[in-house]
């Protein structure tokens, strides 16, 4: 049984699985209050919300580079979410007071994120940098979400998503060292947000009015910088690919959205496990769409990656 939070009672039902010292483990979840439903599988709404989200994510990657402007691509992008942001919180009002403190964190993490992601496409393509980079989350927030969330995975969980981690890592190929080391730069800030952003968004009454303060905060801050730094720069802030820069913008809000909801309601290691399959989007996208070869490796890596999903879910 996955232990989460009874918010009723304020204790943490744990059934540990390990002789990990468990001392630290139980006090560090004692102290942070992870809060959420009790889950024991994946349900079906939440596998398939997840895996809606990820071809979302896939497609707004995917419209940023192609926008070839890479810096107007996410200038566009996050003012949009930021607008979003505003909305959400006008509509639903802020998160519960004791989820703030992981949403700036995690505010900070996505900031590094976004990043070394945009220096990731100056230098690689899409489908160079976002295998590796994601291939890398599922298996860091797992390890994380043990230690600090008192999550623990059976182990069909855990073969799944090592082999859901290891098909996507696989297809990565590297030319230059500075993209692989931007590449795992960007996939420890994704699993170090995913986790905190798990933990904080269960003690929030909404996974989106969570996502809306945090897009409002990451939106507002990388897209009027970004705005700023092209201005002075004298390159002009063009409006011929507004369509796509919103609409990137809105899917990147909705993917993430509802990836929040789906931790609060099953295991933090899964979740991403099962959001990272926008992999194989993304390497169908780059082969298909914006011409960067797809090969035989990526298609048997696809296969691979829903054998890991199913095993996910029949465990």
């Amino acid at each position: 049984m996955h232990p989460f939070t009874d918010s009723s009672a304020g204790a943490m039902a744990t059934t540990p699985v390990s002789n990990f010292p468990l001392d630290f483990r139980s006090s560090f979840v004692n102290l942070v209050g992870v809060v959420g439903e009790e889950a024991t599988t994946i349900g079906f709404w939440v596998l398939g919300v997840v895996l809606l989200a990820s071809v979302a994510h896939a497609t707004w990657n995917a419209l940023a580079k192609y926008m070839d402007d890479a810096s107007l691509a996410f200038a566009w992008i996050n003012l949009t979410v930021a607008g979003i942001g505003i909305v959400t919180i006008a509509i639903l009002g802020l998160p519960n007071q004791a989820a703030l403190p992981f949403l700036l964190i995690s505010f900070v993490l996505h900031i590094a994120y976004n990043i070394f992601l945009l220096n990731s496409y100056r230098f690689g393509d899409l489908s160079q940098v976002y295998p590796l980079a994601r291939g890398l989350a599922p298996i860091l927030v797992t390890i994380g979400a043990f230690l600090f969330a008192g999550e623990s995975l059976s182990a069909g969980e855990i073969i799944g998503v090592l082999i859901i981690a290891a098909a996507l890592a696989s297809i990565a190929e590297f030319h230059a060292t500075k993209t692989l080391w931007l590449s795992v730069a960007t996939g420890f800030a994704i699993g170090g947000y995913s986790l905190v952003d798990g933990i904080g968004v269960r003690h929030a009454h909404s996974s989106f009015a969570y996502a809306g303060l945090l897009f409002l905060l990451e939106g507002g801050v990388l897209g009027l910088s970004i705005t700023y730094l092209r201005i002075r720069r004298r390159r002009p802030m063009l409006t011929d690919k507004l369509g796509l820069g919103v609409g990137a913008g809105g899917l990147s809000y909705l993917a993430y959205a509802a990836v929040l909801w789906a931790q609060q309601r099953a295991p933090l290691g899964v979740v991403s496990a099962l959001r990272e399959t926008s992999v194989i989007v993304a390497a169908l996208i780059g082969g298909y769409f914006l011409k960067e070869g797809l090969g035989r490796r990526r298609a048997i890596a696809a296969v691979v990656v829903c054998i890991g999903v199913a095993i996910l879910v029949l465990s």
